[in-house]
C-alpha cells in the first residue's frame, strides 16, 4: 500500500528529559531512525530551542526582568543575524513557495540590501563571516548594524515569516528598555540569559558534516548562498545526530 511505511520514512518518537545548567526540561521527539540531514531535524530543533528560551523567560520574569520586546519593535531585525546552511536551504524554500507577487517582492528587498551592503563594502566582508576570529566577528556586527539594512522579511516592523524564523532569532529577546535597541552597546543591552544555543550547536554539528568546515551564514546572503551550495546529503541516523548535538548543547539526561 501507497501508505505503508518504509525504511526510508521510517522515525521514532520518544519523550525525553534533560538537565540544562541546572534547570530540567521534558519534551517529545520525532526524528527519522535513518540517515538524516540537518534539515529533518529542524523543526524539531525550533521546538527544542522555544523550550529553552520559554524557560529562561520564566525564570527571568520570576526574578523581576520580565521581556522588553513587542511586535512592531523590529530594531534588532537590522542586526547580522547568523543561521546554519541548513537554515539557509529552508528559507530559500519559504521563499520559493511565497505566492506572486510576494515572492518577487521579498526577492527585491534582498537584492537592494544586497545592493547597499556592497556599496558600503561590506558584502564582501560577509561572504566567509564564520572563519574570522571572534573580534573581527564582533567588529563585523557593529559594522554590519550601522549600515541599517532591515531584514527582507520585516514588514511593519514585524517579522512576516514568524513561524519559520531562525534560531537565533529565538534566541534573541532583551530585558532592557527597548529605546536602547536602536543605538545597542555592550553597557545599554540586556539580553535573555538562555540555559543553551541550540543556534550554535546546529552550526557546529553542521561544520563536522559538510560545507567545508563552514559554521554559519549571514541570514542577508542565505538565499543567494543557497543556490549555489547544495544541501548537504543524508549523514548519520537521526538518533545519532540528536545525541550529538545534546553533547554540544552539554544537555545531561535527568535522573
Amino acid at each position: 500500500m501507497a501508505n505503508e511505511p518504509t525504511q526510508q520514512n521510517a522515525s521514532v518518537t520518544a519523550t525525553i528529559e534533560l538537565v540544562l545548567d541546572g534547570e530540567p526540561l521534558q519534551m517529545q521527539l520525532t526524528v527519522p531512525t535513518g540517515p538524516a540531514t540537518p534539515g529533518q531535524l529542524l523543526h524539531l530543533l525550533r521546538g527544542l530551542t522555544d523550550a529553552v528560551v520559554d524557560s529562561a523567560v520564566e525564570k527571568s520574569t520570576a526574578q523581576g526582568n520580565p521581556i522588553s520586546c513587542r511586535k512592531g519593535c523590529g530594531a534588532c531585525c537590522r542586526q547580522l543575524v547568523p543561521i546554519a546552511p541548513a537554515e539557509a536551504h529552508r528559507l530559500r524554500q519559504v521563499v520559493d513557495a511565497m505566492p506572486e507577487p510576494r515572492r518577487s517582492e521579498v526577492l527585491a528587498r534582498f537584492e537592494a540590501a544586497r545592493a547597499k551592503l556592497a556599496a558600503s563594502g561590506m558584502l564582501e566582508r560577509l561572504r566567509a563571516p564564520a572563519r574570522m576570529d571572534e573580534t573581527s566577528r564582533r567588529q563585523l556586527g557593529i559594522d554590519y548594524f550601522r549600515n541599517g539594512v532591515a531584514c527582507p522579511f520585516l514588514e511593519q516592523e514585524s517579522c512576516s515569516i514568524y513561524a519559520e524564523r531562525p534560531l537565533a532569532c529565538r534566541e534573541y529577546l532583551v530585558t532592557s528598555p527597548t529605546e536602547h535597541c536602536a543605538q545597542p552597546t555592550p553597557d545599554s543591552i540586556d539580553c535573555l540569559p538562555i540555559a543553551a544555543r541550540v543556534s550554535r550547536a546546529l552550526w557546529q554539528l553542521e561544520a563536522k558534516q559538510d560545507h567545508d568546515g563552514l559554521s554559519w551564514v549571514p541570514l542577508i546572503t542565505a538565499l543567494e548562498w543557497a543556490q549555489t551550495h547544495p544541501e548537504a546529503p543524508p549523514g548519520a541516523s537521526g538518533p545519532a545526530q540528536i545525541e550529538s548535538l545534546f553533547k554540544l548543547l552539554g544537555a545531561a539526561p535527568a535522573t
